[in-house]
């Protein structure tokens, strides 16, 4: 097991590394702006769930072998980064359509939210990378085996992560709810913005990917 201080300070780390604004934090906005708070709390869920099948998959070695893959590291993050694009597009598409009725915070699914934070959460490399790098700094061979240090320090980075990306998709609730309450117009230019979001994080997923390989 971790000691104090290992533990102490891999939770300081692990809370700046949450805070630091990137692609997941603008994703769970514009989602929160797409759907409401409960849109972007139930796919914040889906983002870390993704987040804790890399700490699974880290305790295993799994992201080792990931990392070493050319071919399959390029995969992941083109996989991830269609997927953003493939959101960005069918949410233009839908503001395209005159008789397409404004995003209504029910009309996504909990099941559908949440499927949506996961596959954007599973296709980012940047979790793999961040798993392979970080969490050796913190592995110590006197404490135990590697596998049960990585598995409780993946617990403190998917608690944290999980009050912090809740709090991001509530907060793009609210600024949606707002706009709500201006004109249905402020709604459809939230959806061209979110849209416009999505199509930038698919391009950048790609280019950080390709800079971190």
């Amino acid at each position: 097991m971790p000691s104090p201080s290992t533990f102490a300070a891999f939770s300081v780390t692990a809370l700046l590394f949450v805070l630091f604004p990137g692609p997941a934090m603008l994703f769970l906005v514009a989602r929160g702006v797409a759907g409401g708070p409960r849109v972007g709390a139930l796919s914040a869920l889906g983002v870390e769930t993704a987040n804790g099948v890399y700490v699974v998959a880290t305790a295993l070695g799994l992201t080792a072998v990931l990392a070493a893959s050319t071919t399959a590291f390029t995969i992941v993050r083109y996989a991830g980064a269609a997927y953003l694009v493939y959101l960005g597009v069918r949410t233009l598409r839908q503001r395209a359509d005159a008789q397409a009725p404004v995003l209504s915070a029910g009309s996504l699914t909990p099941w559908t939210s949440w499927r949506q934070g996961f596959l954007v959460g599973i296709g980012n490399p940047k979790a793999a990378l961040f798993f392979l790098a970080f969490f050796p700094q913190f592995i110590h061979p006197e404490a135990g085996p590697a596998w049960a240090q990585v598995l409780v320090l993946g617990a403190v980075i998917i608690v944290i992560g999980t009050v912090l990306d809740v709090s991001y998709g509530v907060f793009g609730g609210l600024v949606r709810s707002r706009m709500a309450r201006r004109s249905s117009r402020g709604l459809r230019r939230g959806r061209i913005a979110v849209g416009l979001t999505y199509i930038g994080l698919g391009g950048l997923t790609a280019a950080t990917g390709h800079r971190a390989a």
